[in-house]
C-alpha cells in the first residue's frame, strides 16, 4: 500500500487501527476508552490533541489554546457520563515561543481543568515547529452507568443539549471575512474561542440512567448523527427540527446562506447528541430544568429510511450528507 494519509483520511485510518487495538469496556471508536479496575468499576480515559496550525483560529490567545485543548478532551468524557478526576498534558513548543506565552497557555490548561472540578497534575514537554498539545483525562465510573455511543434503538428520539451553527457562522466571519454585527461577532467569538464542554449535562444523563446512546458533537452535527447509526444498516434518522441558533438564522439570511448547512456541517461545537425512549423524555426534561439546563428534541430513529438522515423543508425530504471535520483531509 503506497497511499498517503491524505489519500484515505482519518476515518479510513481508524478502521485499519481497529484490529490493532485491544478491547476494553467501551467499543472501539467510542468517544473514550475504558478498562476494568474491578468487577463493577471502569477507568475511563480520553486523549485529544490540539495543533495550533489547524485548531487555532486567528488571534487565539495562548490561554484560549490551553483551555480549548482541555475542553476538547473533557467533552468526550462528558458524553460517557463520567467526571474526569485528573488530566495530564504533553506540550510541544517551538524554540522561539516565549516563556510568557508558554506560562499563559499552561495557566489556561490548569484553570479550565479546575472549572470542570478536575486536577491538573503536570505532564511532559518537547520541541517542534508548531504548538501541539495533547491532553489525557481520566475518570472512574460504575460500569452500569457508562453511556455508549452505539446504543441507539429504533423509535428512540434524538435530542441535543444546545443549538448549532455558531461556529459555522463564526468561521465565515473570522476566516472568510464575512460582515456581521457586533452582537453576532461576540456570540460567534465565544463559541469558537471559548467553547465549553457539557459536563454537567453528561453527569445528569448518567444519573438519569435511561440514555441509550450519546456522542460529543465536535466533528459536526451531521457526522455525529451518522455515528449514531454506525453498524445499524436497517435504521435511519428523520430530523423534525434542526436546532439552529437564532443569531445564525439572522446571519444566514443577511448573506444568502443556508442556515442548515452552517448548523449541520461546521463542527467544533461541543454539545451532546443523545437518544432515549420517548416515554422517558419528559422525565429527563424535568430533571434538566430543575438544574437550570435545557434539552432539545430534534428527531427520531426509524426504519423508514435505512442508512439515511433526512429532514423536511418546504414539503420535501432533504438528505443530509455525512460531512464533518476529518483530519488529514
Amino acid at each position: 500500500m503506497n497511499k498517503n494519509l491524505g489519500d484515505i483520511g482519518e476515518r479510513a485510518l481508524l478502521k485499519m487501527f481497529e484490529k490493532l487495538v485491544d478491547s476494553g469496556d467501551l467499543p472501539f471508536n467510542d468517544d473514550a476508552v475504558a478498562y476494568s479496575i474491578s468487577e463493577n468499576q471502569s477507568m475511563v480515559v480520553n486523549i485529544d490533541t490540539f495543533v495550533r496550525e489547524t485548531d487555532a483560529p486567528p488571534k487565539m490567545t495562548p490561554a484560549q489554546m490551553g483551555s480549548k485543548a482541555v475542553t476538547m478532551t473533557i467533552s468526550d468524557l462528558a458524553a460517557k457520563g463520567v467526571q474526569p478526576q485528573v488530566i495530564v498534558a504533553s506540550g510541544v513548543f517551538p524554540g522561539d515561543f516565549s516563556v510568557e506565552n508558554t506560562l499563559e497557555l499552561v495557566t489556561g490548561i490548569r484553570e479550565t481543568a479546575h472549572s470542570y472540578n478536575t486536577k491538573f497534575l503536570g505532564g511532559d514537554t518537547n520541541t517542534a515547529g508548531d504548538v501541539i498539545l495533547s491532553i489525557v483525562a481520566l475518570g472512574l465510573c460504575q460500569k452500569k452507568n457508562l453511556i455508549l455511543r452505539s446504543g441507539a434503538l429504533i423509535d428512540d428520539i434524538i435530542c441535543t443539549t444546545g443549538y448549532f451553527g455558531l461556529t459555522g457562522a463564526g468561521f465565515k466571519v473570522f476566516l472568510d471575512n464575512y460582515s456581521a454585527t457586533e452582537k453576532q461577532k461576540n456570540k460567534f467569538s465565544s463559541a469558537i474561542y471559548e467553547p465549553k464542554a457539557c459536563l454537567e449535562e453528561g453527569l445528569l444523563f448518567s444519573q438519569f440512567g435511561k440514555i441509550n446512546s450519546c456522542i460529543d458533537s465536535s466533528d459536526g452535527l451531521a457526522w455525529s448523527l451518522y455515528e449514531l447509526l454506525r453498524n445499524k444498516n436497517d435504521l435511519g434518522i428523520i430530523l423534525e427540527n434542526i436546532p439552529i441558533d437564532p443569531t445564525v438564522n439572522d446571519f444566514a439570511k443577511d448573506h444568502n446562506l443556508q442556515a442548515e448547512d452552517l448548523a449541520l456541517h461546521a463542527g467544533e461545537e461541543f454539545e451532546l447528541l443523545f437518544t432515549l425512549k420517548e416515554d422517558n423524555f419528559h422525565k429527563l426534561q424535568k430533571l434538566m430544568e430543575s438544574k437550570g439546563k435545557v434539552i432539545h428534541r430534534i428527531g427520531r430513529i426509524t426504519n423508514e429510511n435505512p442508512g439515511l438522515i433526512q429532514y423536511m423543508k418546504e414539503g420535501k425530504l432533504i438528505d443530509v450528507s455525512p460531512k464533518g471535520w476529518e483530519h488529514f483531509q
